[in-house]
């Protein structure tokens, strides 16, 4: 089964096409306009694209551009399928980067069947799945980041069953071990200054701790263990790391938002930018957004994710868009079963999996 993403602004267009995609047996999700689709397509990475050419906001043309000047989506295949079939036209959406370019009056198993052949073509030809470092980060504390670290980690252990390692990097008294419900015997600060040499994996495997899949590296709990924020080891941490799991979650400290650490951030693939639907939260993340672009940090590595922490009083979605100006990759809502989650240290994932909070991160956790 395949991710296809189906644009057009014609509703009637895109629900009978995304019956006829679904039952040849694929996942389908539905934009109705051009810069809507760059936003699904940059959060959800599609197997496959099929969109219209005349389209309000931005044209088919200029979104396949788009698709492919991006580094992480330039490869998905994309079908323009368009009313308009004059050579000129299929030359155009070629020249922008189209895969192949079908006119409306095709049938709908003709389309199917090139749709399944692009996908044969490009699973062929796609490379092994890189390893991945992703970094979860709030300026603001209160926004639910390691909550949201643990259980993504866990979902990605879970349902992609690869090696996963999750880093609490919080200096002094972070909370994974506790909310994993493990008691620490060794801590990052051991695993990064107890040898004067260079890191290396063997130097690090004996501080790491398992739990459902994870090799959790955790926090110190005494404050003459705390950790030295040094840019140089956590460089070299996210390098070692890289090379050994395939998944590696790092919940990151706002302070560390600093020019020294513009190296360490931005070797991360990914960074996961955390707030809650509430005006100060948004003030930090736009302050955080303005800091990471100043260390230039690629805005194409930053997801912002909404976490709703409290039952009541979030700000509406649309608010939160004009104030944010970027794109939302995935808004979690008020999970009342997560705080039972912490205080019974079981992650949520696990604990009450079948929740809309554990249904919405293993969303997330779909997307890295």
């Amino acid at each position: 089964m395949a991710k296809i993403l189906l644009v057009d602004d014609d509703k009637s267009i895109l629900t009978l096409l995304k019956l006829v995609i679904k039952q040849a047996g694929h996942e389908v999700s539905l934009a109705t306009d051009g810069a809507q689709a760059l936003t699904q397509t940059l959060a959800e990475k599609p197997d496959l694209i099929v969109a219209d050419v005349m389209m309000p906001k931005m044209t088919g043309y200029e979104f396949c551009k788009r698709v492919r000047a991006n580094a992480d989506t330039k490869h998905i295949p994309v079908i323009m399928f368009s009313a308009r079939f004059q050579p000129i036209d299929k030359k155009t959406a070629l020249d922008a980067g189209a895969t192949d370019y079908l006119p409306k009056t095709i049938a709908h198993s003709d389309l199917v069947k090139r749709i399944e052949e692009l996908l044969a073509s490009s699973s062929a030809a796609s490379p092994q799945a890189k390893n991945e470092t992703i970094g979860f980060l709030s300026l603001r504390g209160g926004t639910g980041v390691t909550s949201l670290a643990i259980n993504v980690a866990v979902a990605l252990s879970r349902a992609k069953k690869v090696d996963t390692a999750l880093v609490d990097l919080i200096p002094l008294g972070g909370h994974a071990a506790l909310m994993l419900g493990l008691r620490p015997t060794s801590h990052v600060t051991n695993a990064l200054f107890s040898n004067n040499h260079n890191l290396t994996m063997d130097t690090l495997k004996p501080h790491f701790m398992q739990h459902s899949g994870l090799q959790l590296l955790a926090s110190a709990v005494s404050y003459e263990q705390r950790l030295p924020l040094q840019n140089s080891r956590l460089e070299q941490l996210i390098a070692l790391l890289k090379s050994a799991f395939h998944f590696s979650i790092f919940d990151i400290p706002g302070n560390i938002l600093e020019p020294a650490f513009g190296a360490f951030l931005g070797q991360l693939d990914k960074i996961v930018l955390v707030f809650s639907p509430d005006m100060p939260s948004l003030q930090s993340t736009a302050i955080t957004f303005q800091g990471l672009m100043q260390m230039q940090v690629p805005e194409s590595k930053i997801m912002l994710v909404a976490n709703q922490v409290m039952p009541q009083g979030a700000l509406p979605v649309d608010t939160i868009q004009k104030a944010i100006k970027r794109p939302i990759a995935a808004y979690i809502p008020f999970e009342p079963d997560m705080i039972t989650a912490i205080n019974g240290r079981n992650p949520l994932l696990l604990s009450s999996p079948k929740s809309a909070g554990a249904g919405a991160i293993a969303r997330l956790a779909s997307m890295l």
